[in-house]
């Protein structure tokens, strides 16, 4: 699936989601240069995402696998809200994983990752601070 592209090419920005792969423009920094073919990285394990970082190789591969200290890894960065993709289809993690997130007063919403990655770029584009576990097994 296609996933609408910003035109904010100072941050991380998702350009196409499929199961097992997702693309990823990274920020060009400097000038910009309309005629230069823009830089994809397709990455094919679990990550994170924010506008200003990538967190490649972030360890859930699946919601089984989640613990609340991935889940810090997210919180850490500060975000006004964190998206979790869970994979090819929407499964909730234990409440007792989300706990300090909510504590921390931290939105956050819990879809499947194609989802997300949509929503993700919707959010960064409308100026919130956004970060993205993003599961993306095959």
């Amino acid at each position: 699936m296609q996933v609408n592209l910003d035109n904010d090419l100072s941050a991380y920005t998702i350009r196409g989601y499929q199961p097992g792969e997702i693309a990823i423009t990274p920020p060009i920094q400097g000038k910009t240069d309309s005629t230069r073919p823009v830089e994809v990285e397709v990455i094919s394990g679990s990550f994170v995402i924010s506008p200003r970082q990538l967190i490649r190789d972030w360890p859930p591969m699946e919601v089984e696998e989640l613990t609340s200290a991935h889940m810090e890894i997210l919180a850490e960065l500060k975000p006004e809200v964190i998206l979790l993709g869970t994979g090819p289809k929407l499964q909730f993690p234990d409440i007792q994983i989300l706990a300090e997130i909510h504590h921390q007063q931290i939105g956050i919403e819990i879809m499947d990752t194609a989802a997300a990655c949509r929503t993700y770029n919707i959010l960064m584009t409308e100026g919130r601070f956004v970060v993205a576990g993003m599961m993306n097994q095959g």
